[in-house]
């Protein structure tokens, strides 16, 4: 009986000692993910760190070249640096050179945007939901993206955005815009700073995988040594591989200007 009792225990015990071990072995395997994923996850952190560093230190050293030589004569212009190995293109686009998405006529708004598509949707976005209704105005430069929307109710994509962005601004004192200096000098000459100008900088740079990150400030220049700059809006954003066709406008002629300096083509 005892023998009996013994082999009916070894038969018993056998498939529990296996299950055990295969629970451990899950269980081990299940740590080793755990740990892969989270060494992923730890420099891609890293990596988002070290470029967001390296963009607002690029952004910083451009406005800080802004306020000791004042601003060129041209409506954008980009420098180059180099923050923590990686390559950073600033530009810099004073705002009396772009249109306003609450204050310049409609026509002048979407003229600036090149892709048809996207041009409709700004359009849409700008017409009133009745004709005898005003045009929607906008409070942020990202409620206006999220009306210009996507096809078929989609979000704007990175790259869309991106490009109304870089032609497109808010939050100008006025309406008109002023026509962008004539290009007649490889390096444009530098005049100073006005107390209130505001400025859109875009700063982009590509990690070591290859993915391409930009920062947008919106930053008016106050005077003040206490604090100079004012950032009236900040955005970082990953954009795609392939970027959106989004040259800018040609300078508009003197001609095009009304008697009062405005934009004659709006409404």
């Amino acid at each position: 009986m005892a023998a009996n009792r013994q082999r009916r225990a070894a038969g018993f015990t056998l498939p529990l000692t296996m299950a055990l071990a295969f629970s451990l072995m899950t269980l081990a395997t299940g740590i080793v993910g755990m740990v892969v994923v989270s060494d992923r996850q730890a420099k891609a952190s890293a990596t988002d760190l070290v470029t967001r560093v390296a963009l607002e230190s690029a952004t910083e050293r451009a406005l800080f070249d802004l306020e000791q030589n004042g601003e060129p004569a041209a409506a954008e212009w980009t420098t180059q640096d180099t923050e923590d190995g990686l390559d950073v293109t600033v530009t810099l686009a004073p705002t009396h050179y772009k249109p306003d998405i609450d204050k310049s006529g409609t026509t002048s708004i979407t003229a600036a945007i090149t892709d048809k598509d996207l041009s409709q949707r700004v359009t849409a976005a700008l017409t009133p939901a009745k004709p005898i209704d005003p045009r929607p105005e906008f409070k942020r430069f990202s409620d206006f993206v999220r009306a210009v929307g996507g096809p078929d109710g989609a979000d704007t994509d990175a790259a869309e955005e991106d490009c109304l962005r870089r032609r497109l601004t808010l939050g100008r004192p006025k309406g008109d815009v002023d026509p962008a200096p004539p290009n007649t000098v490889l390096i444009p000459p530098r005049t100073g700073l006005g107390v209130s100008e505001l400025i859109d900088v875009r700063a982009e740079t590509r990690d070591a995988a290859g993915r391409r990150s930009v920062l947008w400030r919106r930053v008016r220049y106050s005077g003040k040594p206490e604090r100079i700059w004012l950032t009236h809006d900040w955005r970082l954003m990953r954009l795609p591989r392939q970027d959106l066709a989004c040259p800018a406008p040609a300078a508009a002629s003197i001609l095009d200007q009304d008697s009062t300096g405005g934009n004659a083509t709006g409404p």
